[in-house]
């Protein structure tokens, strides 16, 4: 998967979980009943404490 689409899916995960559990969202309102995207969204992270790209990173401190 492309980097940028992997973000972009972690970015929607974490977004889901933080609806999941801070804003008494529904699983079936926002996943329409879809375990396994329930448990991707349980187990995101926010990007601060995702894996970094090794180039990013590097770039980064320069």
């Amino acid at each position: 998967m492309n980097l940028q689409l992997k973000k972009m899916s972690d970015d929607i995960d974490y977004l889901a979980q933080q609806l999941l559990t801070e804003s008494g969202v529904l699983p079936t309102d926002y996943y329409n009943s879809s375990f396994s995207d329930m448990q991707a969204a349980l187990t995101a992270k926010p990007r601060e404490e995702r894996p970094v790209d090794a180039g990013a990173f590097a770039r980064s401190l320069m």
